[in-house]
């Protein structure tokens, strides 16, 4: 959600909220940080996770991805809650140009915000989950194995950044969901080394993740290249 004391977002409430289930969704006016535009948005307030996809994709009464707003007027995707002055000036003329405007027409809310991320100097991280949001989006759309690919791209370069910084536990969650891209892709070979891999490290051995590998391992045995939800098994569910 926008936050007007940080950003200088114009938020104002403009009628009562629609429910259904534990989600919220409001519609707000939003100044738009580039070009000053107001214009009203549907913003999800709240929700309730009962579950996810295998590549993260939160199930139940919820928003997923949480949807952007996206102003109307040059199409600029309003992905985090401050720009700072500078980040504004470097991408005003970019927002104005050819480029930009082809992509927001085109794609989703969450690709788009990558690319802006990739203009700012980004971390690596945000730009690698906004791609994988991006493919929740397109789910059931021909884009989708555009956006799967750059979105293991981003993974992959992030696993193999010897100064990344990631934790274990990050370097374990990304092996997953890289490997979840390549199962989604069709890539079993690569995939399936993958997870072995992975449900070999001590490091996973009885947690939930490692319940999650070994069913990454009997759809990849079946060739399986489908949405599936996480065995509620596999979630820690009892």
């Amino acid at each position: 959600m926008l936050n007007p004391a940080k950003s200088g977002v114009l938020v104002a409430l403009l009628a009562f909220p629609l429910v259904a289930d534990a989600m919220v969704i409001m519609d707000m006016e939003v100044t738009c940080p580039v070009g000053g535009e107001r214009f009203e948005a549907g913003m999800a307030l709240s929700g309730t996770q009962f579950g996810q996809n295998l590549d993260r994709r939160p199930l139940g009464p919820i928003a997923s991805p949480w949807p952007l707003a996206k102003c109307p007027g040059n199409g600029f995707v309003i992905y985090k809650e401050e720009f700072s002055p500078a980040e504004l000036e470097a991408l005003a003329s970019y927002v104005e140009s050819a480029a930009y405007q082809q992509l927001q027409e085109t794609e989703s809310t969450y690709y788009v915000a990558a690319d802006l991320m990739r203009r700012l100097d980004e971390s690596p991280s945000l730009i690698a989950h906004a791609l994988l949001k991006a493919t929740w989006q397109v789910e059931k759309d021909s884009r989708y194995r555009v956006y799967a690919e750059e979105a293991l791209a981003a993974f992959e370069g992030l696993l193999q950044e010897p100064n990344s910084g990631l934790t274990m536990e990050e370097r374990h969650s990304y092996q997953q969901i890289a490997g979840e891209l390549e199962r989604r892709l069709g890539r079993f070979d690569a995939a399936l080394t993958r997870f072995h891999a992975l449900a070999a490290d001590p490091g996973i051995v009885g947690t939930d993740l490692e319940r999650i590998v070994r069913q990454e391992i009997r759809l990849i045995e079946a060739g399986d290249s489908t949405t599936q939800a996480v065995d509620s098994a596999a979630a820690g569910e009892r």
